[in-house]
């Protein structure tokens, strides 16, 4: 006789939650970075197990706690509307709450703070790929824990549990700064190492070291810090701070949008209607101060065998390297864009037909001679060696328009396609070989 499990019931529930996990797409990721992430995840169990143990817990202390839950509950929903971005690090103020509760309670709050509202929020706003979630409620965990546990180990006398005032006032509130910190050193550096595992070739300066992210970090830290002074001095007081976290928190997710909105998903660099946007106005600009411009446009030879052969994953991993070796050999310089499926281009503001080909010929000997391995997924250990044919057309009185000068580029990459392949070819009016 088969005993069925009744639908909904506790042991369907938790049968239900094993087969999830073992689908998770961590387990198809390359064996260092799975390990990595599963030992993070254990390690922050296990110390909010034993911090849960060893708590002493008050009513105080447990309200003051399910308070600034609610007030993070308040902000999740308040901006439920708004489209979470993709693809990067996202900054959703949450932290604000996070460091609140490490300062004003014991480390304990802290470890567990992240489950209650990260599982609220997965609950209301959209699903995401859950390894990359808890994984991410883990590097939260520890390092709020350890800020908590930081803050606490100073002596009364310099901080202690009240800002007090004054001279102490002021050592409270830069010990509370350096803890919020500390827990971003934390937090970011376990998240880096999940990131450079699972991609070696992530440009990690363009998620953290931006200017854009270097700001909305101090900002968001200095939030954090006075909810932490006003919820020590009263808990009742974080009334009057949520509206101006919550708006904040609205326009950080909605600049993040329309940041996200100007790249290509895949590559991160600019997508095509947001290149042709931006060349224009510099194409324009060109013309009037009658200064020289230059458009290379590369195209991946045989690119569709990648995804033949390795699948469109592979493909996109393929893509994302060229693209970092594009950025790579332009060093900051020009606007570059995918403007096709496996064709990218770059305008080239003051540079002429000679400069313009000898980036041209780096970047064509770059990518022939660096062999592109694939790093996870199911073709991991794949390797693609591939070559790019290029196009260079340059601005001159025939070419009045934007359309011209990219119409131009293509000619001259048909030609380097129709006569082999792996070479660049330029245009009329470009530097020709000597």
């Amino acid at each position: 006789m088969i005993a069925l499990r009744p639908r909904g019931s506790p042991a369907s529930v938790i049968w239900t939650g094993i087969t999830s996990i073992r689908k998770w797409q961590v387990w198809t990721l390359r064996i260092q970075s799975s390990v990595y992430i599963v030992s993070v995840v254990i390690a922050a169990a296990i110390v909010a197990a034993i911090a849960v143990a060893r708590a002493n817990w008050t009513a105080v202390d447990v309200g003051t706690y399910l308070a600034l839950l609610g007030c993070g509950v308040v902000a999740i929903e308040a901006t439920r509307t708004v489209r979470e971005p993709t693809g990067g690090v996202a900054r959703d103020l949450q932290t604000v709450w996070y460091l609140a509760i490490a300062i004003t309670l014991p480390p304990v709050y802290a470890l567990l703070a992240p489950i209650p509202l990260t599982a609220y929020r997965l609950l209301r706003v959209r699903r995401v790929l859950m390894h990359r979630r808890v994984f991410s409620n883990a590097t939260i965990s520890l390092a709020y824990g350890g800020a908590s546990a930081a803050f606490h180990l100073v002596p009364a006398s310099f901080a202690g549990t009240m800002p007090g005032s004054g001279v102490h006032a002021i050592t409270w509130t830069g010990l509370a700064a350096c803890c919020g910190a500390l827990a971003w050193i934390i937090n970011n550096g376990l998240l880096l190492g999940g990131i450079v595992l699972s991609d070696p070739r992530a440009r990690v300066r363009d998620l953290f070291g931006n200017r854009e992210a270097i700001v909305s970090d101090l900002i968001e830290l200095t939030l954090a810090v006075s909810l932490a002074l006003v919820v020590a001095i009263n808990p009742l007081l974080m009334a009057l701070a949520l509206p101006s976290i919550v708006l904040y928190r609205r326009h950080l997710m909605q600049a993040q949008l329309v940041a996200q909105a100007r790249l290509d998903p895949k590559t991160g660099m600019l997508n095509a209607e947001t290149w042709r946007r931006e060349a224009e106005v510099e194409f324009v600009r060109a013309v009037r101060g009658r200064s020289p411009l230059a458009l290379i446009v590369v195209d991946i030879d045989h690119f569709s065998s990648v995804n033949e052969t390795a699948g469109r994953l592979a493909g996109d991993q393929v893509l994302r390297c060229i693209a970092g070796i594009l950025t790579d050999n332009l060093g900051g310089m020009g606007l570059a864009g995918r403007t096709g499926g496996e064709e990218f281009t770059i305008l080239l503001p003051h540079t002429g037909g000679a400069e313009a080909r000898r980036i041209g010929e780096r970047i064509r000997d770059h990518i022939a001679g660096e062999p592109i391995a694939i790093e996870d997924g199911s073709h991991a250990g794949f390797v693609f060696r591939l070559t790019v044919s290029i196009g260079i057309a340059v601005l001159d009185h025939s070419r009045r328009a934007l359309a011209e000068l990219i119409g131009a580029a293509d000619v001259a990459l048909s030609e380097a396609k129709a006569t082999g392949r792996n070479k660049v070819c330029v245009g009329p009016g470009a530097a020709q070989p000597g």
